[in-house]
């Protein structure tokens, strides 16, 4: 067994943030009243981190590429039936399964976030692109953004619920390698890692400032 290292800072620091802030804007709609405030800031900043986790998904390290965990349906299908088998396959990076857990939820972030720039809630919060459309078309959206927001929890049930089975079931944490990037894998996969560099850190803030810009771009252009 060797370590290897699979999880560049920026996944890991998205992963995290994402965390924080998709709690904080749970938390303020739930108070309501002047915390609806820190629900828009927190939807704003939930905006800019899905919009770089895409762009990061093309340019990022080896196994933050969607080209690396984005597979067909015989591979899930394939996956699920060794899980049932309990010959579990090892990857560096995501299982089948987890890819699309991923793709799903980054998704699911996407149309919560654009959502709520049109969403009202029929009191004195609204969001910065509201005026846009028609009273009607924004309660639609509002709907959306409600329902929706039920359909990500469940998502990120399903994923904490999959990750502590892979912890006390299939004896795989997959909790410290998104904190220290590192995973104990076999030795055939010792060259599976990446070499880190100072191209990652530079390539990931000036696209995580392009996504922050654009998001400024749209909730100030009113």
């Amino acid at each position: 067994m060797v370590s290897v290292r699979v999880w560049d800072w920026p996944v890991r620091a998205f992963h995290w943030a994402v965390v924080g802030l998709a709690a904080a804007s749970l938390v303020s709609v739930r108070i309501g009243g002047d915390a609806m405030d820190w629900h828009l800031r927190a939807g704003y900043a939930l905006l800019a981190l899905v919009l770089f986790r895409i762009l990061w998904g093309f340019a990022g390290s080896r196994h933050a590429r969607f080209a690396s965990f984005v597979t067909g349906p015989r591979a899930v299908l394939a996956y699920l039936t060794a899980i049932r088998r309990r010959s579990k396959p090892v990857y560096a990076g995501h299982n089948p399964l987890g890819g699309w857990s991923v793709v799903a939820l980054l998704l699911m972030l996407l149309l919560q976030g654009a959502s709520g720039l049109f969403a009202n809630n029929d009191v004195a919060v609204e969001g910065p692109l509201a005026k846009l459309v028609s009273k009607d078309l924004s309660d639609a959206i509002s709907s959306l953004h409600r329902r929706s927001a039920w359909l990500f929890w469940g998502l990120a049930c399903i994923h904490v619920a999959a990750v502590l089975y892979y912890l006390f079931a299939l004896r795989e944490n997959l909790i410290r390698p998104m904190i220290n990037g590192r995973k104990t894998l076999p030795r055939r996969f010792a060259d599976a890692g990446f070499a880190a560099g100072a191209g990652v850190g530079g390539r990931a803030l000036a696209l995580l400032a392009l996504a922050a810009c654009a998001v400024w771009w749209l909730v100030t252009r009113l």
